[in-house]
């Protein structure tokens, strides 16, 4: 299994950051299915088509869903392919009115013994540059939530 989490405090209430995760999840729907929807239209369950991509140059689709979304404390989006599930795993605690802390994780968990093993044969190679992707994701976040919510 490939476990990747950082944690990352955001200068949002704990709403807010609730708020933009579903529109994130809002935009990869219309991305994905040219479907326009609310925010208000999203919640557990949801499913839909999504191309995943796995390396610079290959995409797999997969079937997504939102499995958790428990506003305003965890989302959480389950991708199946045809080899195992990326789990994604977003779950943020309020630090009074305008901060919250976030816990951000991906997980891949393989479909069969053979797959796991050629993963945790090669997983320790990837955890640097693993941190330094979420670190990125989390710093782009913040730009995004700053420039919505005006800090």
């Amino acid at each position: 299994m490939r476990f990747m989490q950082i944690e990352h405090q955001f200068p949002c209430s704990a709403v807010q950051f609730f708020n933009f995760m579903a529109r994130r999840i809002a935009q990869d729907i219309q991305i994905e299915t040219d479907k326009k929807l609310t925010i208000a239209e999203i919640h557990q369950g949801m499913k839909y088509d999504k191309k995943v991509l796995v390396s610079e140059k290959k995409q797999r689709i997969g079937k997504a869903q939102v499995a958790v979304y428990d506003k305003p404390g965890h989302v959480q989006l389950r991708v199946e392919m045809f080899d195992g599930t990326q789990v994604i795993d977003t779950q943020c605690a309020a630090l009074g009115k305008d901060r919250c802390q976030v816990t951000y994780s991906e997980e891949f968990l393989p479909s069969n013994m053979e797959k796991k093993l050629a993963i945790v044969s090669f997983s320790w190679m990837g955890r640097k540059n693993n941190k330094k992707k979420l670190q990125r994701l989390m710093e782009q976040w913040e730009t995004e939530i700053r420039q919505l919510y005006g800090e």
